[in-house]
């Protein structure tokens, strides 16, 4: 009896106090949670001064939920005994603790931040930087700890019955936190495949191939010309850079077998043979990059650990940031706005290098490129947030594609989506990759595709897609015909429909989970010509948890490649709507995949 006496009086001490402390300390978590929200959004916009202080604001807001929750002396460990009570108490100290060590790790994330957008040496340069990365990746370190133990704290809350503020802020946090968590460990992992390619973890050497968008292939464009980059440490140099067809000449014997090539090498009659500067036949520059270090070591060179390749448009973006480059042997300043222009004037033929200077057409690209590489490894401290946004921004263009033998290297590339394979999606997907035969009017070629989709009740569907290709190039005694052979990629899961198909030439691997199919198909110069595929999908629909069902599309532009049009015409089934605005009837692709998600109501 006395017992439970003691334990009413506690129950009845704590109504008076406990609650209201509680009560405070729940309204000091939820300004807290809020604090944290706004440091996140802060730095999602580079904001290192406004995520800083909401950082500081939210762990003063933790502190005083631990001063509440300290002030109830002697009472808190009685009402830990109190069944409601106890929750709340417990409940509380978890939180606070949680939202500390979120604070502090925000903090950390800052710091970070910030000496990678100003580092404190403005003359370090990209090739010196590595002293400096590992210290920032020892404290990003702590950060991603931190986060993981305060992201288990909120997830251990789950089940608790906190009242008020405080239960909606939990919510917020295990939702948010892991999410947060994830980014920070993504974020060590990016340091620690910068700091390897650059040689932390010991001497690297990788081919660097320019693609010419003119000469049309599924990665972006013919292989021109090639460099070899080394980085050791301590230095990162261009060693050499030169013309493909110059170091095919010189190695005449590092060829793909026939048996071995893809099939664009048996359109020719007779078949001609694959060299390193066709190692991009296949959307696939992982394999491309592989087969150019087999090419190279078969050819007697030391061997290398990957290959990065790069088109005018992403040195465009990188000169946009370093400043006009002098071609001398030229007599050219390039700059950002005229770099696509000027290499096209004179690898096309249309330029003609000086008289007397020994130079074929396609040595402005080496020169161009000899000038561009350097400047960018020698880029001080003060530029590199801006190169990192322009390089980031040519990456996800697809401008650029890069895969080393290094397996971190190669996940990092693979997360960002910069190793140039075709993502792994669900729902409609498209994209046409085309190997162009002898012609350099790629930037003339213009696509118009009518994709039409009828989708059924059960989430299946069918996809019908007619490509028009027009050659826009003027008539003249260098205008040639667009004869390409194209592979189509289409939904995970698709099966083509031959029947309903213009008849294919070959079927093709499938990349990203998206089964593939080739034709040949040739425009001549202001004409057009077409082609028509057709996939039937067995879950063409996207169904969530709660039974909701959404139409998604993913279309991948041709890299280098923009103002190709998608006219879009999806058919419901009968009695099913829009949940919300629908699809639009047309795009104009750009740089970027076209990617949405729209929602149904049956």
């Amino acid at each position: 009896m006395w017992a439970t006496l003691v334990l009413g009086g506690v129950a009845l001490a704590l109504g008076a106090i406990g609650w209201v402390r509680l009560d405070r300390a729940a309204g000091a978590g939820s300004r807290g949670k809020d604090a944290l929200l706004r440091a996140e959004q802060s730095l999602r916009e580079r904001d290192v001064d406004g995520a800083r202080a909401s950082l500081r604001e939210a762990g003063a807001a933790f502190d005083e939920m631990s001063r509440q929750v300290d002030g109830l002396g002697p009472l808190a460990t009685v009402g830990r005994l109190v069944p409601l009570v106890r929750v709340q108490v417990r409940g509380t100290e978890a939180f606070a603790d949680a939202g500390a060590l979120t604070a502090e790790a925000g903090l950390r994330l800052v710091d970070t931040a910030e000496q990678l957008l100003e580092p404190a040496d403005p003359s370090a340069t990209i090739a010196t930087a590595l002293d400096s990365l590992r210290a920032l990746r020892s404290s990003l370190r702590g950060s991603v700890e931190a986060l993981d133990v305060a992201a288990a704290k909120v997830a251990a809350l789950d089940g608790y019955r906190l009242v008020g503020p405080l239960d909606d802020a939990r919510r917020e946090l295990a939702r948010r936190l892991p999410e947060v968590g994830r980014r920070a460990a993504g974020a060590d992992a990016d340091l620690g495949a910068l700091m390897t390619f650059l040689g932390g973890d010991g001497p690297r050497r990788y081919l660097l191939f320019s693609q010419n968008p003119d000469e049309v292939r599924p990665t972006g464009g013919y292989l021109g010309t090639f460099g070899l980059l080394v980085a050791d440490g301590s230095t990162v140099a261009l060693e050499r850079y030169g013309g493909s067809e110059q170091w095919r000449a010189a190695h005449p014997d590092a060829l793909v077998a026939p048996e071995e090539a893809p099939t664009a090498f048996d359109v020719p009659e007779p078949p001609v043979p694959q060299s390193i500067a066709n190692v991009n036949a296949e959307a696939d520059w992982p394999g491309a990059a592989r087969l150019a270090m087999r090419l190279w070591e078969q050819g007697g060179e030391e061997p290398v650990d990957g290959a990065v390749s790069v088109t005018p448009e992403f040195l465009a973006r990188l000169v946009g940031v370093l400043g006009p480059v002098e071609v001398p042997a030229y007599g050219e300043t390039v700059t950002e706005a005229n770099l696509v222009e000027r290499a096209d004037y004179y690898t096309h033929g249309a330029g003609r290098p000086p008289p007397g200077s020994g130079l074929d057409r396609k040595d402005f690209l080496v020169d161009l490129a000899t000038a561009v590489v350097p400047r960018l490894l020698a880029a001080p401290s003060s530029s590199w947030d801006a190169l990192a946004t322009a390089n980031g921004a040519g990456f996800d263009a697809r401008e650029a594609m890069a895969w080393t033998a290094d397996d971190g290297v190669a996940r990092s590339l693979q997360r960002h989506g910069w190793d140039g394979t075709l993502p792994a999606t669900e729902g409609d997907f498209f994209f046409e990759g085309d190997f162009e035969f002898a012609a350099k009017n790629g930037r003339d070629i213009r696509r118009t595709y009518d994709h039409r989709v009828e989708l059924r009740q059960d989430g299946s569907g069918r996809v019908t897609t007619t490509v028009t290709i027009a050659n826009g190039q003027a008539p003249g005694p260098e205008a040639t015909d667009s004869l390409s052979y194209i592979t189509l990629y289409g939904p995970s899961g698709a099966v083509l429909d031959e029947a309903a198909s213009d008849p294919i030439e070959e079927r093709e691997p499938a990349r990203g989970g998206h089964p593939a199919a080739g034709w040949v198909r040739g425009a001549a110069p202001q004409d057009a010509t077409t082609l028509t595929v057709t996939w039937d999908v067995p879950e063409l629909l996207r169904r969530d948890e709660g039974g909701s069902w959404s139409y998604e599309l993913t279309w991948m532009p041709l890299p280098g490649h923009q103002g190709d049009i998608v006219n879009l015409a999806v058919t419901l089934p009968e009695g099913w709507r829009w949940a919300g605005d629908p699809p639009p009837q047309q795009v104009v692709l750009g740089d970027r995949a076209l990617e949405g998600a729209w929602a149904l109501d049956p």
